[in-house]
């Protein structure tokens, strides 16, 4: 029951519905027998496996965030219950009228094994498990089930745990507002860095293309030769460049080349330097994706823009 259960979860289901296409992907590559169209599809499977489940992983530490900022007040009003004589179960029942938030569901959930007669320190360990991914509330529930064992003074454990978690929500709080301005270098990196790849485009491949054009003796003499390196047969990321080409309504030749070779380095160094500025922001590489979304969709946003203008040395 406990792996049918497992394999129900939302989670599972996004790894194995994006494993599925991967492997769909790769599949329709093979049987293409063509080495460039496996790569690409190899790429593509890669993006569609790890995409969906980053943006899983995010919505889930969002949602995390959420229980975790609602925490401390629920905690505060048990205390308050039980300090007026009403027991655990009693306390919980009294909280589904507050509005908590998105904490507000599980604290139903949390009342309706406590009216079905599942005790109290069992409600607290399937809450526990369910929200395992935060280290606060797993902290706090493990002091609470501590307190109840114990028989100690169950109001002033409560009210302890309540201020220590809004303590470490401001120390977190303040820690993001002094590293805020190392995400905001992180941006001025990257835009720095597709300015200068967009200058270089607009420098090197008119350059490129004349000298391809008019090819000397003495360029051959010297080991020189410019021309579009997927002219020497089909390589791996040809086909793919050709539709990036495509889709910037670029034609192929060697201009085409060198704009998605420099289009596709500006994605890969916007992905990672999201990443990071997730690290840096919320110390979480998860919440990067949304950095590197932002990142991305600029980053095409400015090439169909310079496409549709029809600024593109092309």
């Amino acid at each position: 029951m406990k792996l049918k259960k497992a394999s129900l979860t939302k989670k599972n289901k996004v790894i194995i519905g994006a494993a599925i296409v991967a492997v769909s992907l790769i599949a329709i590559g093979i049987f293409s027998a063509d080495a460039a169209t496996l790569g690409n599809m190899i790429i593509i499977s890669v993006f569609l496996s790890l995409g969906p489940y980053f943006l899983y992983s995010y919505s889930r530490m969002v949602w995390v965030k959420s229980l975790e900022a609602q925490f401390p007040n629920f905690v505060r009003d048990l205390a308050d219950s039980s300090r007026s004589g009403m027991s655990f179960p009693e306390a919980v029942r009294i909280a589904t009228k507050a509005h908590y938030g998105k904490l507000s569901p599980e604290i139903e959930i949390m009342n309706n094994r406590l009216s079905w007669g599942t005790p109290f320190l069992r409600v607290l360990e399937i809450f526990g498990e369910r929200v395992k991914e935060s280290r606060i509330i797993t902290e706090a529930l493990e002091i609470i089930k501590h307190s109840y064992e114990s028989g100690g003074s169950i109001p002033a454990t409560l009210d302890s745990v309540s201020k220590d978690i809004i303590m470490l929500q401001e120390a977190e709080a303040e820690r993001s507002s002094m590293v805020k301005q190392h995400v905001m270098i992180m941006y001025g990196v990257f835009f720095m860095f597709v300015g200068i790849a967009i200058m270089i485009i607009y420098v090197m491949v008119p350059m490129i293309e004349a000298q391809s054009n008019v090819e000397t003796s003495s360029n051959m003499m010297m080991g020189f030769e410019f021309k579009n390196p997927c002219e020497a047969g089909t390589i791996f990321p040809c086909s793919f460049f050709s539709m990036i080409c495509v889709f910037f309504n670029v034609s192929e030749g060697i201009g085409c080349y060198y704009l998605a070779l420099f289009f596709t380095v500006i994605i890969i160094t916007g992905v990672f330097t999201g990443l990071i500025a997730g690290q840096l922001g919320d110390n979480s590489v998860i919440a990067g994706v949304k950095h590197s979304m932002v990142m991305v969709i600029a980053a095409i946003a400015i090439f169909m823009f310079l496409s549709k203008v029809g600024l593109l040395p092309i």
